[in-house]
């Protein structure tokens, strides 16, 4: 076998060797050399069908009993067993509710059990089937004119009029919690923000105007994780003001001038995200080859490379290791930042890369003390996954209300999720409890106190 010696004197005489020389060299080699055989890849085989399913037993009785070789009378020994995976569409089902009638023959009198409280008054649906329609339209990005065929191909016409009201009355106890959800959520100290557009149509006119869904989400970290969405008609800059009011703390954004009057109070901190800043270099770097944008990406990435390791550790011990190791490479980053925007175009893309950098330095440099503090403002992008692939769909809101309606849905929803919760199971349960639920027991039915008691 070939020593490792063997193969740098061979590489080395490959160097200043004649092509004829090279050309005996590798016949040599090649003789000798032999190909290793590449590993066979073990087919993990089929997936297991889960046991919890149930199953359906299809008897097949044999056609003779006889053989077929000698006629002798055949012998039952065993069983062979196939499972095959079926389905069957969801199906509709009819909830009666059967109160006997009671009569008082001696002054006439005529009773009755109440009905247990519904979800919807006098209304169809049960809180199953309003739960349905609500996760279909808002986890399924189904719009309702795509859930109405749905249900013509069950045997159960519902309009999709009925359907609209159905999540216009079932709004009223989805904001209930909401409302407790943002309460909850304005009782932390660090907050993201950010804001992603909702076309709404315009009444009478049958053309849309763009109007803004605001998202707040608690750090990542949180104990309660919670995410809550505020619908407006703008992207004005007292939305986020109004939805805030006194509170006190450090909001992590993007660049939009809209938290600037935020700011300007001392109450609210500015905290930047690295992610824009990166984002701006990336652009720069993929309209066309720049050493300043890729030597900035490089520097960038090194601090995400910081907070990959500590992830997992306490806010106090991040803080301590972002002051010992991200603190040198920020320091050292300015300074290169400063040097590098007196050599560069002045209103050139990656001038205006370096410019969004330094101006914002204090905000991007904050996260250094704060352990609890993100690197960047994704986590909240990531809670508008949700309403980017159902404004795809469903195209736009029918009206400011509908927007209002959207935001207290996406809110529970997305919170849910955050907590590990399957929206449908949850939505199913609060529902059903929501209508004879004390109100100062509220705080029981929140996505990350439902969980501890379905799980008791």
């Amino acid at each position: 076998m070939e020593s490792l010696l063997d193969t740098v004197l061979a590489d080395s005489a490959a160097v200043t060797a004649t092509p004829a020389e090279v050309e005996t060299t590798d016949v040599v080699h090649a003789e000798i050399r032999t190909v290793p055989a590449r590993p066979t890849r073990r087919h993990p085989g089929r997936t297991p069908i889960p046991a919890h399913l149930p199953r359906v037993e299809v008897r097949h009785a044999p056609q003779t009993c006889t053989c077929d070789q000698c006629g002798g009378v055949l012998e039952h020994v065993g069983e062979e067993i196939s499972e095959k995976l079926d389905f069957i569409p969801g199906h509709f089902q009819v909830i009666r509710h059967i109160r006997p009638k009671l009569a008082c023959r001696p002054c006439g009198t005529l009773e009755s059990p109440a009905l247990p409280a519904q979800v919807i008054d006098k209304g169809l649906p049960t809180a199953r089937l309003l739960a349905h329609v609500m996760t279909a339209k808002h986890v399924d990005h189904l719009p309702l004119y795509r859930q109405e065929p749905q249900y013509q191909r069950a045997g159960v016409p519902i309009s999709r009029a009925t359907l609209c009201s159905w999540l216009g009355q079932g709004e009223y106890w989805i904001s209930i919690l909401a409302e407790a959800c943002k309460m909850a959520l304005l009782e932390g100290k660090m907050l993201h923000a950010d804001e992603t557009p909702l076309p709404v149509l315009h009444p009478g006119s049958g053309k849309t105007d763009i109007a803004y869904l605001w998202v707040y989400r608690s750090q990542a970290d949180a104990p309660h994780p919670i995410v809550v969405f505020d619908y407006a008609p703008d992207r004005k800059g007292i939305h986020p003001q109004h939805f805030l009011g006194d509170w006190k703390g450090i909001l992590q954004t993007d660049d939009y001038g809209g938290y600037d009057a935020l700011y300007r109070k001392e109450q609210v901190t500015e905290a930047g995200c690295w992610a824009h800043v990166r984002r701006h270099f990336h652009d720069v770097e993929q309209r066309g080859p720049s050493p300043v944008a890729q030597k900035a990406l490089a520097w960038i990435a090194k601090l995400y490379a910081i907070e990959a390791e500590i992830q997992a550790s306490p806010p106090d011990q991040k803080a301590a290791a972002r002051q010992q190791r991200a603190s040198p490479l920020l320091e050292a980053f300015q300074s290169w930042l400063t040097e590098t925007q007196m050599q560069v175009a002045p209103k050139s893309g990656i001038a205006k890369a370096i410019a969004y950098a330094l101006k914002r330095w204090k905000a991007l440099t904050l996260y250094l003390k704060e352990g609890q503090l993100s690197i960047d403002n994704n986590p909240v992008e990531r809670a508008l996954r949700g309403v980017a692939i159902g404004r795809k769909n469903f195209l736009f809101v029918g009206n400011d209300a509908g927007g209002q309606r959207a935001a207290f849905f996406y809110s529970m929803i997305e919170t849910c999720k955050l907590n590990g919760i399957e929206p449908f199971a949850y939505l199913c349960d609060v529902l059903e409890k929501l209508p004879t639920w004390p109100n100062k027991r509220l705080h029981e039915l929140l996505p990350w106190n439902w969980k501890k008691s379905a799980l008791a």
